[in-house]
């Protein structure tokens, strides 16, 4: 199973890259950044869950921690990148998302400085 896991993060890689470079020659480079952001945090999410190194003596704890942080992180960078592309004419919708964005970061955040 992980060298399919592998092989899926890889694809992730590529398919990031592709959509950046489109993002940029279509004029959205803002845009483009936000979706592979949030969607890269996922993926980082995705490996504190079930690493793939194993999930042998980890400590549980720590892995939530860490879990709402890049949680946390994606959401608030997709905000500020989403702002980015407000501000840049990328699109109006923009600017209704990125606030919504940064609640869904902040709340992650404040649950993550809480947890003990």
């Amino acid at each position: 199973m992980g060298t399919l896991r592998v092989f899926g993060l890889t694809l992730f890689a590529i398919a990031a890259a592709a959509i950046l470079v489109t993002g940029w020659r279509d004029g959205v480079p803002w845009t483009a950044a936000a979706f592979v952001l949030f969607f890269a945090s996922r993926v980082a999410r995705s490996v504190i869950k079930k690493p793939l190194s194993g999930v042998h003596a980890r400590d549980r704890t720590r892995d939530a921690h860490r879990f709402l942080l890049v949680t946390a992180g994606g959401w608030m960078g997709s905000a500020a990148l989403a702002l980015g592309a407000a501000l840049a004419g990328e699109g109006e919708e923009w600017i209704y998302v990125a606030p919504c964005f940064l609640v869904c970061g902040l709340l992650n955040l404040y649950l993550a400085l809480r947890a003990p």
